[in-house]
């Protein structure tokens, strides 16, 4: 059975001074796919730092507003179980990709920033796609996580404190998967229409993930 599927990672030039490899690794993946947890052991066994595209989404929020940056605040205020419980499937997709479009300006900045005279960093998000330009700068690699959708079902049914609260728990869960898993595949198909390296979480490979991510980042 295959665990993973990979390409070559394309995203820097060996014969520049980048030699000893990217000094910013990407990595996108649906929700609950396990982005933070895999860029956090990454950034420890490279001694990078590490960053989430939500943290940054959120100082952008503080020094923007939603009369100046509408798409950022789509969520400001409202409690997530409302919000997922009663916005429709095809809602939440639009609100994710105004969200996208909203913070590629913001995640660009700290890529080159990070390129620049910081230091080398981890960033991961679940709105990251491989289509930004960002992804293909030189100094940058990437990595990007397909999840059995069995698996991402069963990762998510297990969070029950997302949920608790909800005033319909499965109504909310069934939305919100039907928007993890339209980023799912959009991620993978991208990122393979890119030939960007892309690892496929199961039951079976998650343990390896740490290890088959740090072989294509070489």
């Amino acid at each position: 059975r295959r665990h993973y599927r990979a390409h070559m990672v394309s995203t820097w030039d060996p014969g520049s001074d980048l030699t000893a490899g990217p000094t910013v690794v990407l990595i996108g993946g649906a929700p609950g796919s396990g982005k933070t947890t895999l860029g956090r052991a990454i950034a420890a066994r490279l001694g990078f730092g590490s960053l989430t595209g939500d943290d940054l989404a959120t100082a952008a929020r503080v020094v923007t507003t939603p009369t100046s940056h509408r798409d950022l605040h789509l969520t400001s205020g409202e409690d997530h179980r409302t919000y997922f419980t009663d916005t429709p499937p095809a809602k939440l997709i639009l609100d994710a990709a105004a969200q996208e479009r909203a913070m590629v300006p913001v995640i660009d900045v700290v890529v080159r920033s990070h390129l620049g005279s910081l230091a080398p960093v981890v960033i991961d998000w679940w709105l990251l796609a491989p289509a930004q330009e960002v992804v293909h700068r030189r100094g940058v690699a990437s990595i990007w996580l397909y999840t059995d959708p069995a698996h991402l079902w069963s990762r998510e049914r297990k969070n029950t404190a997302f949920t608790a609260g909800s005033s319909d728990p499965e109504k909310m869960l069934s939305s919100f998967m039907e928007r993890s898993l339209w980023r799912n595949e959009l991620i993978r198909e991208a990122a393979e229409e890119r030939s960007l390296p892309v690892l496929t979480v199961d039951e079976d490979s998650e343990p390896e993930l740490e290890d088959q991510a740090l072989g294509l980042l070489g």
